[in-house]
C-alpha cells in the first residue's frame, strides 16, 4: 500500500473526561486525554529529555520524578498529584508506552525502587515504515493505549476519516483519540459559523455523529495507524496486524534531538581539545621558558 500519510489536521486533547473504565491494560484507570494529565505527560517528557541530554541513558527514580513534577507543576504534595492522575505514579509510569521502567538492583541509593527513563527508539536503520491495523469489536477495545507519533496518521476506513500528523507525540486511549477528533470538528463548526456553506456544515456534522456512534461499538470498525517513522504502537498489541513498507524516515522530533546531541558532543570535543591544547602549551612553556635575563 503506497499511501502511508494524509494531509495535516491539528488535533487537540478531548475536552470531556472519559469514564473510568478499565480495559485490557492493567491499572489503566486514569484519563490520558484529560487536559491536566496531558500537561503532566508533556512535562514528564521534558524531564526525561533533560536527563538524556545531560546523563545519556541514565535512569531516574520514580520518587525523584514525582517530586520534580510536583515542584514544576505547582502541586502541594504527592497526594494531590496522584489524585490528579487518579493512580499511583509508578502505575502511571508503567502504562506509558514511550517510558520504560525497572526495579533497580545495583545496591545504589535507589536499590529496590522503581526507576524509569524515556524508552530508547529502535535505531533508524533497523526500523521500517508500516501500517498497524486493529479491529475494534467490543467497548473494552477502546481502552487500549494508542501511541501516535508526531508524523503518524490515524485512519478509520469505514468512515473514510483521518486524523493527520500534528508534529506532536500523542499518547491516549483509542476512546480519547476519537473523542478528541469529535471535539475538534465540533469546535471547527462553531468557530467557522457563518463562513462555511450549509452543505459543508452538514457533512462535518454527519461525520461527528458517525464518530459518536463508533463509541457504542454497535458494529466492529478498524483503526489504522499509518506511520512512515515506524514508532507508533497500540498496547496491548495482541490482534494488532502490521503491514510493513520501506525503510523508515526520521521523525522531525527525532531529528531535533539528534542534532542537539550532535551539537553537545561537538561542544564537548572542543572543550576537550582546548584543555589538551592548554596542557601542551603549558608543558612547552616549562621546557623552553624565556626569561628577561636570557633576552638581555
Amino acid at each position: 500500500r503506497d499511501r502511508l500519510f494524509a494531509s495535516k489536521r491539528h488535533v487537540m486533547a478531548a475536552s470531556d473526561p472519559a469514564p473510568e473504565t478499565v480495559g485490557e491494560l492493567p491499572g489503566f484507570k486514569f484519563n490520558l486525554g484529560h487536559q491536566e494529565t496531558d500537561r503532566i505527560v508533556d512535562e514528564l517528557e521534558q524531564i526525561c529529555k533533560q536527563v538524556m541530554m545531560s546523563a545519556g541513558d541514565a535512569w531516574m527514580s520514580g520518587a525523584s520524578g514525582m517530586h520534580m513534577l510536583c515542584s514544576t507543576l505547582g502541586y502541594e504534595d504527592e497526594g494531590e498529584f496522584e489524585d490528579a492522575i487518579k493512580a499511583p505514579f509508578n502505575e502511571f509510569l508503567k502504562s506509558l508506552p514511550h517510558i520504560e521502567t525497572k526495579i533497580q538492583d545495583d545496591n545504589s541509593v535507589a536499590h529496590g525502587k522503581l526507576v524509569f527513563r524515556m524508552k530508547p527508539l529502535q535505531p533508524l536503520a533497523e526500523r521500517r515504515m508500516y501500517i498497524k491495523s486493529f479491529k475494534i469489536t467490543d467497548r473494552k477495545d477502546l481502552w487500549r493505549v494508542c501511541h501516535k507519533s508526531p508524523s503518524a496518521v490515524i485512519e478509520i476506513p469505514e468512515l473514510e476519516f483521518e486524523v493527520g500528523a500534528d508534529s506532536k507525540r500523542k499518547i491516549d486511549s483509542i476512546y480519547n483519540h476519537i473523542t478528541a477528533a469529535i471535539y475538534n470538528l465540533s469546535m471547527h463548526i462553531s468557530a467557522a459559523k457563518g463562513q462555511m456553506d450549509e452543505n459543508t456544515v452538514e457533512k462535518i456534522s454527519e461525520t461527528v455523529d458517525s464518530l459518536n456512534k463508533l463509541l457504542d461499538v454497535d458494529m466492529p470498525f478498524t483503526l489504522r495507524i499509518h506511520d512512515r517513522t515506524g514508532i507508533s504502537e497500540i498496547r496491548p498489541d495482541d490482534r494488532v496486524e502490521t503491514e510493513y513498507g520501506g525503510p523508515a524516515e526520521e521523525d522531525p522530533l527525532e531529528t531535533e534531538e539528534r542534532r542537539h546531541m550532535e551539537m553537545m558532543d561537538a561542544m564537548g570535543m572542543e572543550d576537550q581539545e582546548g584543555a589538551e591544547g592548554d596542557g601542551e602549551a603549558s608543558g612547552a612553556g616549562d621546557q623552553d621558558k624565556v626569561t628577561v635575563s636570557d633576552v638581555d
